[in-house]
């Protein structure tokens, strides 16, 4: 048998079985009429009959707009986008409409212009609209906007577009934006930063008289909750930035309708409070606490991405540096400085170690550069005694594991001095002037491991033995007591 005998005979099959179905549909209606007028309507048969009209009805309305010209109804949609918000909305499709939640149209592939430029690739638009005109064929009101899968390209200017949104005339309808994203670029059309937003919402809050904006967000893999309010009587932004995860609450009050923009920023960072006084320029951001027991002051270059800021403090813990849950760590992990546009230089002056009365005169300094995170230059003081220095080291992160690797270079001024403090046996002491020594730090584990020491630029058999021996113990854990133990087991084995 034929192929196209076998698909006539299926297609028969299918033709009857659908006329079979629809006689007994009717043959099933005509017994209903027939028995209603043999017998009349029953009171329940009244009542389902009325649901099923009212029904009926009520979706019929409903299904109106698919009967609109999807044309006509694009053009009135875009228009009453741009006179609401001032969006321009490029349709690259036909609208499709969709009953459920509530009645909407959909578009796909469609894109925001600003200044005749393509600054957003919307995945999914959801347009609400009002129910009370769909009997006004080609004629609706819309409601709320969600964007979805939304990419936002963005240079410099275009950053007004939220500040312009903010601007918009009151009105009681939402914008929604989910899962999209919003793509920072230079001039040169290279992406500085990622900005994710998981879920942000415009509105006007009616009790207040603001123009709203949240928004849950990620910069620099850092999740964020951002808060604008436009306060338009005075002429007020309102904004407020924080995040958990590195434990930074920002908040800042500024006047958009000053020629300068400078204000106080208050922030509070690992649970202290301090104030900012900033002033903004053309393309770079001024920067400096109003605290003059710890002053700090820096700079942000925004073209190239540039951060610089000095800290001075008088006295500080080690372990607000080191500790497991510490800022610097959690900052790390974040991995917030794998970005290779990101170039940070920090500087920390700090005159006192208040958890270690030995040390003093710490100089922090942090560079991050093409997504290398480096402490080298640091240094600090033991006493007056030692000069304590990290050359060519490095913060690495690998699997949640940070790690600190590099050189330790210590310059003795006052080596006698320092056998004292250690106790250092007299058999033990050698006149040394500096010494220098690899190290690697698990700041998971907090165990140290050390190889490659040299002292006066010279190698020796007998510490090499010594340091190999020390990196093979399981518990390589140092605290004051083992600390000082390692010291005197170092000379010792040094001394022969």
């Amino acid at each position: 048998m034929s192929k196209d005998n076998l698909f006539t005979k299926k297609l028969k099959k299918q033709i009857i079985y659908i006329n079979d179905s629809i006689e007994s549909y009717f043959n099933r209606f005509g017994f209903f009429v027939a028995s209603v007028r043999k017998r009349g309507l029953s009171r329940n048969d009244r009542v389902i009959l009325g649901i099923a009209i009212v029904f009926i009805l009520t979706l019929s309305y409903f299904l109106i707009p698919t009967m609109y010209n999807k044309n006509i109804i694009r053009a009135e949609i875009k228009n009453q986008i741009f006179k609401k918000y001032n969006i321009d909305i490029k349709f690259d499709e036909d609208l499709k409409y969709g009953l459920l939640p509530k009645p909407h149209f959909i578009s796909k592939n469609s894109f925001i212009i600003r200044e005749k430029n393509n600054i957003a690739d919307i995945g999914k638009l959801k347009i609400f609209i009002s129910l009370d005109k769909f009997f006004s064929f080609n004629t609706v009101e819309i409601r709320d906007l969600i964007f979805q899968n939304t990419d936002f390209n963005f240079y410099k200017d275009d950053i007004n577009f939220f500040k312009d949104l903010l601007k918009t005339e009151p009105n009681a309808n939402k914008i929604v934006i989910k899962k999209s994203n919003i793509f920072f670029k230079d001039d040169n059309d290279e992406v500085l930063f990622l900005n994710k937003i998981y879920n942000s919402k415009y509105y006007y809050d009616s009790n207040n008289l603001e123009n709203i904006l949240t928004a849950k967000i990620e910069i620099f893999k850092i999740p964020f909750k951002l808060t604008v309010k436009n306060d338009k009587f005075n002429k007020q932004f309102f904004t407020k930035l924080n995040s958990k995860l590195i434990r930074l609450n920002l908040e800042n009050y500024f006047n958009y309708e000053n020629e300068k923009t400078d204000g106080i920023l208050d922030v509070i960072f690992v649970n202290k409070n301090t104030s900012i006084d900033y002033l903004i320029k053309e393309n770079s951001l001024n920067f400096s606490s109003l605290d003059k027991k710890n002053p700090f002051n820096g700079k942000i270059d925004f073209k190239p991405f540039y951060f610089y800021a000095n800290f001075k403090y008088t006295g500080l813990s080690t372990k607000n540096f080191f500790k497991e849950e510490s800022i610097l760590l959690d900052l790390i992990k974040s991995e917030i400085f794998n970005n290779i546009n990101l170039n940070i230089d920090v500087d920390l002056n700090v005159t006192d170690i208040t958890n270690i009365d030995e040390l003093n005169e710490l100089f922090f300094k942090l560079k991050i550069e093409n997504g290398n995170i480096s402490p080298s230059d640091t240094n600090i003081m033991w006493k007056d005694d030692l000069k304590i220095t990290l050359v060519e080291s490095l913060f690495i992160n690998d699997q949640d594991e940070v790690r600190l690797i590099g050189k330790i270079l210590i310059d003795i001024k006052d080596v006698n001095d320092f056998f004292r403090s250690f106790q250092i046996k007299k058999d033990f002491r050698k006149e040394i002037k500096q010494f220098q020594i690899d190290f690697n730090y698990n700041f998971n584990s907090k165990q140290i491991s050390f190889d490659n020491v040299k002292i006066d630029n010279n190698s020796d058999e007998k510490l090499d033995d010594f340091i190999n021996n020390f990196n093979l113990q399981e518990k390589r854990i140092f605290n004051k007591i083992t600390f000082k133990n390692f010291v005197n087991d170092f000379f010792k084995a040094y001394a022969g």
